[in-house]
């Protein structure tokens, strides 16, 4: 045999192997059910390029999952706002595609750069998979942060309008549906909304209270909650404590903007130290130069 044919020969199995791989795998995609996202939230554009694979790899590992992991996954995506996004299921399903994704980027760079060693491979390896899965839940937590940012700044908002609702007659709910349609759109206007949705569908008022605790899981949240529970079952008088709270939750939003910007100067000075001063002190070096060029001196 000679060298041309035994060419050909390992092209053409090359060739048959990718071709099997591809028929295996588009196979395999056909037989995913198509995930039902009728009442669900609209996908990110990250997410929505890569969704196919999440959805193949999220019907591969969901019998795996163990009923704690889910609803360790699932508290993660109430407390971020995503719970109408994504499943516990199809986070776990994300994670996996991030880590091959990485992995596979990382490697493509090493070959590019023609640094084709194994214990380079091993360590993109092994940081590809650890950034890989970690970056869904630094997605999330990035979304938790804005979140409780946007609901401490309405929040006294909300309590004005709750207190004046109650103090001119309304009941808690009505108090709660005026202040939904009359204050600032945001996700604590979706938590009010579904907990309105909650009550009508047959829960009682302590009941929907409390999922709303659990799913915004900030102590502020907790104690306007406490309250209502409380005042509901001792039959005292909201508007007072109302008003006191929001007077509360407003003063507790301007110490936060204050030392906000006390630490500015502090965050700052890294910044300063390692990028301005070094240009600064380059350029007065320079002309430091020039004038002892000018000067004999060197």
């Amino acid at each position: 045999m000679n060298t041309t044919t035994f060419v050909l020969l390992i092209g053409l199995l090359i060739s048959s192997s990718v071709g099997l791989l591809f028929w295996a795998v588009t196979g395999f995609l056909r037989d995913v059910p198509e995930s039902d996202r009728q009442f669900h939230d609209p996908l990110p554009l990250g997410l929505r390029l890569i969704w196919p694979l999440v959805n193949a790899v999220t019907f591969v590992i969901a019998p795996r999952l163990s009923p704690d992991k889910l609803e360790k996954a699932h508290h993660d995506l109430q407390t971020a706002g995503q719970d109408f996004v994504l499943t516990p299921e199809q986070l776990y399903g994300l994670r996996v595609v991030a880590m091959v994704l990485v992995i596979g980027f990382l490697w493509l760079i090493l070959t590019m750069l023609h640094k084709q060693t194994l214990p380079l491979y091993g360590g993109a390896l092994l940081f590809g998979g650890l950034l890989g899965w970690l970056y869904p839940s630094l997605w999330l937590t990035e979304r938790r942060n804005q979140r409780r940012r946007l609901i401490i700044k309405d929040l006294p908002i909300y309590l004005d309008f709750i207190t004046m609702a109650v103090e001119a007659g309304l009941n808690m709910t009505g108090g709660i549906e005026q202040a939904t349609l009359k204050g600032p759109k945001g996700p604590l206007s979706q938590e009010f909304t579904r907990l309105l949705r909650d009550m009508r569908s047959g829960l009682s008022r302590a009941e929907a209270l409390q999922r709303l605790a659990d799913r915004v899981d900030m102590p502020q949240i907790s104690t306007f909650t406490g309250t209502l529970i409380q005042a509901d079952r001792v039959g005292a008088s909201l508007g007072s404590s109302l008003r006191a709270q929001a007077e509360q939750r407003r003063e507790e939003r301007f110490l936060r903007a204050e030392k906000l910007a006390l630490e500015a100067p502090v965050k700052m000075m890294l910044p300063l130290v390692m990028f301005f001063f070094p240009l600064i002190f380059l350029f007065l070096a320079y002309f430091i130069y020039l004038r002892m060029q000018q000067e004999g001196i060197l």
